[in-house]
């Protein structure tokens, strides 16, 4: 059995086609399942030095967070930011700081383009990486897509065709996926100028989005889906080729469908707060009663600020005019992010009975995961444990 066929086994593969890159499509290539998520299927023998490759570059199994510290993770700083361009802030899921830090990249010419997420073109479905070189493009990107990406199945390509630099947009584990692949190919190294996180509470199947938007009544596909954004949280939107549409609030299309149908390996996940980027960024959401209040508003981001470049471009950004920016009490974040902040602390509980099933396949480094599970509510945390394992005899 090959190490991907290990990894796919314990359900530890985030469908990221890292692999596929790497390798090439003679030896291994990505399809999607019949689950709705994307998956690597082995095409030839895989060497044994290809193995031990592939074991320090799936993110699935491997990050390394560098030493992290505390709670939310190293930080230089923390604050309160929205875009200053008020059409950007209003069409961004949550403010459009990422929007506009990566325009700032863009049009200062730090980078030359930016690798994000967008909708596959001809496809109101599925996602694929981008690279964005014209506002239009990184516009066009804005919104949120609460589904799964091939992120990576092409990157060698990509890096390979061209010596662009470029600023990255992506989930906590998609940062560590590059991060690995610059570990692992010191050529890239120069490449890549800035990491730009998202919060991330799971990655939810497409089969999910089709039952969303299948609340409809309809069953012939809409010609276009947006999960957030045109307001905040904005709406779950569908739109047909007759014209006619679809809404559903954040909280029943998130809350009640879609973040019930994520993978297994986001259930476990070590890093959902973006621990290994520059920035990372999240709703900063207002509380009612102790629970996030979804009422519709301008958008706000909190930013975390993790290293000096991210310094540099949060000030540079604010000073070009790309966004506002207030301090913000760290103490608020627990409550404007209760599950992000239960799930670091819970999360050494989570992953004892997966290593000790797995045979110790993750190697989930500097993170301070154990130390926080020490600190966590024990009752909680053997609760967690004992869940976890439910989960995975049922697999």
């Amino acid at each position: 059995m090959t190490i991907i066929d290990k990894i796919k086994k314990r359900h530890f593969c985030i469908g990221c086609g890292l692999c596929a890159s790497v390798l090439g499509s003679d030896k291994c290539k990505m399809e999607l399942g019949k689950d709705g998520f994307y998956f690597p299927i082995v095409q030839s023998k895989i060497s044994q030095k290809d193995s031990k490759i592939i074991s320090r570059l799936c993110p699935g199994i491997h990050v390394d967070g560098n030493k992290q510290s505390g709670v939310w993770g190293a930080m230089q700083s923390i604050e309160e930011s929205w875009s200053a361009d008020s059409a950007i802030r209003h069409k961004a899921a949550s403010g459009g700081v990422v929007t506009s830090l990566s325009l700032y990249l863009l049009e200062s010419h730090s980078v030359d383009a930016v690798l994000q997420v967008g909708v596959k073109d001809g496809s109101y479905l599925y996602n694929k990486l981008k690279i964005s070189r014209t506002r239009e493009d990184v516009v066009s990107n804005a919104q949120s897509r609460y589904a799964p990406a091939l992120v990576f199945n092409d990157i060698v390509n990509i890096l390979d065709s061209s010596d662009e630099k470029y600023a990255f947009v992506g989930k906590p584990c998609d940062i560590a996926a590059m991060k690995n692949l610059l570990k692992e190919f010191p050529k890239y190294n120069d490449r890549v100028k800035a990491f730009i996180s998202i919060f991330c509470a799971g990655m939810p199947s497409y089969n999910a989005s089709i039952m969303t938007w299948q609340m409809s009544g309809r069953t012939d596909e809409p010609v276009s889906l947006k999960y957030r954004g045109d307001g905040w949280p904005g709406n779950f939107y569908a739109v047909w080729k007759d014209g006619t549409d679809f809404k559903l609030s954040y909280n029943d299309s998130w809350g009640k469908i879609l973040g019930h149908h994520i993978g297994f390996r986001c259930k476990i996940c070590p890093d959902g707060i973006g621990m290994l980027a520059d920035v990372a960024v999240g709703d900063s959401w207002t509380t009612k009663n102790g629970y996030p209040d979804f009422t519709e508003s301008d958008g706000r981001c909190f930013v975390m600020v993790r290293t000096s470049n991210g310094s540099d471009i949060m000030e540079k950004a604010e000073k070009n005019g790309y966004i506002v920016r207030n301090t913000l009490d760290i103490n608020k974040i627990a409550e404007m992010q209760t599950y992000q902040y239960n799930r670091r602390k819970l999360e050494g509980w989570r992953l004892v009975p997966v290593q000790l099933i797995s045979g110790f396949m993750l190697k989930f480094k500097g993170l301070h995961i154990f130390r926080q599970a020490l600190t966590a509510n024990f009752v909680l945390g053997i609760k967690n444990m004992l869940g976890t394992t439910k989960r995975i005899v049922k697999s």
